[in-house]
């Protein structure tokens, strides 16, 4: 017996070819994306800032003030500072579990007006 080999015909040959093309265009594709959102985060003192590729300071950076807040019941808060000049404590909801910023605007004040 004899078997008979089955040679591709054209339109199998382009098919298979731009199969080809278009799984190498996906894989190129997602490692552009990857690249793109890769982020470090650097420190300058007791400062964190997260830059992208571009080393632009994140608008979302976070520095600590050195300070803590005790809330009614005496816990420690440590508070934190916005890239807008804010003060904020983070906390744990007992409800839900989830964490939050609560702002402390009187301390942003007192900050601002040089601890006065």
């Amino acid at each position: 017996m004899r078997r008979s080999i089955h040679t591709p015909t054209k339109k199998e040959l382009i098919q298979g070819v731009l199969w080809t093309i278009f799984v190498l265009f996906l894989l190129f594709g997602a490692a552009f994306l990857c690249s793109i959102t890769a982020q470090t985060v650097v420190r300058k003192g007791n400062t964190f800032y997260q830059q992208s590729n571009s080393n632009k300071i994140a608008k979302d950076s976070v520095t600590f003030t050195g300070y803590h807040y005790f809330d009614s019941k005496g816990v420690r808060y440590p508070i934190y500072m916005s890239s807008k000049g804010k003060c904020f404590i983070i906390r744990t909801s007992l409800k839900t579990g989830k964490t939050y910023k609560q702002y402390l605007p009187e301390i942003t004040k007192q900050l601002s007006n040089g601890g006065k």
